[in-house]
């Protein structure tokens, strides 16, 4: 029986994809995963991680959608997440599909049963990369992929830090390019809070020096 796992990387920073992975594999197979010490890649080194999917790689069937910035920025994130989900379920055709589920009652919103042509069993569970080891398989896969992209925007516009909101040196990245005027790049998500808080401060900030001339 073929087993798929599906988890994305990078949901919630504000620079950069989001990253869906998704890694099958015949379900004889799983043990080996947990032998091999496969398990949420958050829990993982960035150099643990790499090795991982390189044998993961050559173990199993890897499927990858990437969504862009620009994307996320036009429509609602949990639809992206279950267009990419879909597809992903079926390009592969497992017997068996197990997501970490992003919202409730995510296998009947999927409706992956009746019209999608696909029949098989699908589990959604809240943490599912913690609980099932073909689950943090694809999420060391899609980790490893964002990563990658990551540090190639990081060599062309320099160190940004994490790309996640709570990090100082993102904030201060983002800060900064909004108040040199500079046209935002594509790989920031303009419609986070993040972005919208500086333009509005900056836009404050701009009106007070208007009203007091």
């Amino acid at each position: 029986m073929k087993v798929l796992g599906i988890d994305e990387a990078g949901r919630g920073p504000v620079i950069g994809p989001m990253v869906m992975g998704g890694f099958m594999i015949d379900d004889d197979r799983i043990p080996e995963l947990k032998l091999m010490g496969v398990k949420d890649s958050k829990l993982l080194t960035p150099e643990r991680r790499e090795e991982l999917a390189e044998k993961l790689q050559k173990m199993g069937d890897v499927f990858i959608r990437v969504i862009e910035p620009h994307q996320i920025d036009g429509f609602n994130l949990n639809r992206l997440e279950k267009i990419a989900t879909r597809d992903i379920i079926l390009e592969a055709s497992p017997d068996k599909v197990i997501i970490d589920a992003f919202e409730k009652n995510l296998e009947a919103k999927l409706a992956l049963k009746t019209g999608h042509g696909f029949n098989g069993k699908v589990i959604a569970e809240h943490k599912a990369d913690l609980k099932y080891e073909v689950v943090g398989a694809a999420s060391i896969v899609a980790k490893v992929l964002r990563d990658k992209e990551i540090k190639a925007l990081q060599g062309t516009y320099g160190d940004f830090g994490s790309g996640y909101p709570s990090d100082p040196k993102t904030a201060e990245f983002v800060k900064n390019i909004i108040k040199s005027k500079q046209a935002l790049p594509s790989f920031i998500r303009k419609s986070w809070d993040t972005v919208r808080r500086v333009l509005e401060n900056e836009s404050q900030v701009k009106l007070s020096g208007f009203l007091e001339k």
